[in-house]
């Protein structure tokens, strides 16, 4: 687990940028209540605001990978035994544990605040960590396509922000035209809205909010697969 903990250390502990924006930034939100009671277009702002920045906040945890990559120490760390799949599992675990955590007080947070019921907070939970593990799974994967970290991020910003207008985070689908209403189905964060979506109007947990945690989920397995091929890295 050795590469785990110095992922860890350095995306979520040495990295100042990253532990703002995947600890203050978030919880922060949560505390600012007409974001949570108050809709526009119908919808509550709050939930697509913190996926934007639970989704720019996976993207910086994934940073290591790239580091790794450009400085050539993946390759002095596959030469030791460490498989391809081992190096990005650990790397992902160490994203996801205070991502994960952050979510889990969020959560908390909202049934205290706004009395969310339970099932709404677990529901809630649930649906933005799968989010956030497509988000860091795609991270690995898009770091593969770049050398130099500026222009990955440069470029991450501006797919995250095509994603998030076509995903439905601040509009929903049902404004737009045609086929535009279907055209973010081909991003995770489209998946991660529907789940959500299915959850507030009902209250309860059904088929409708299942069916987009195993589209994210089947979304994380892609990006990983593709991610995991060493030739690329």
């Amino acid at each position: 687990m050795t590469i785990f903990y110095y992922a860890l250390l350095r995306g979520a502990i040495r990295n100042t940028f990253s532990l703002v924006v995947n600890c203050f930034i978030p919880i922060a939100l949560i505390f600012v209540r007409p974001f949570w009671t108050q809709g526009v277009f119908g919808i509550t702002i709050g939930f697509g605001l913190l996926a934007f920045v639970t989704m720019s906040g996976a993207y910086l945890m994934s940073l290591n990978i790239l580091k790794d990559k450009a400085e050539g120490a993946i390759h002095r760390i596959l030469a030791a035994p460490v498989t391809m799949r081992q190096y990005l599992m650990q790397n992902l675990l160490a994203c996801m544990v205070p991502l994960t955590a952050q979510m889990l007080i969020i959560s908390a947070l909202g049934y205290f605040l706004y009395d969310w019921s339970i099932t709404l907070s677990l529901a809630i939970f649930l649906c933005y960590s799968v989010l956030m593990l497509a988000s860091v799974a795609m991270a690995f994967a898009w770091h593969c396509l770049f050398k130099d970290g500026d222009q990955s991020a440069s470029s991450f910003m501006f797919l995250l922000t095509f994603m998030a207008v076509l995903g439905g985070l601040f509009v929903p689908t049902e404004f737009f035209p045609g086929v535009l209403q279907y055209l973010g189905a081909i991003f995770p964060v489209y998946w991660g809205i529907q789940g959500l979506n299915s959850v507030l109007e009902t209250g309860a947990i059904s088929s409708d909010f299942w069916l987009p945690i195993a589209a994210m989920l089947l979304f994380t397995a892609a990006f990983l697969l593709y991610g995991g091929k060493r030739r690329i890295i």
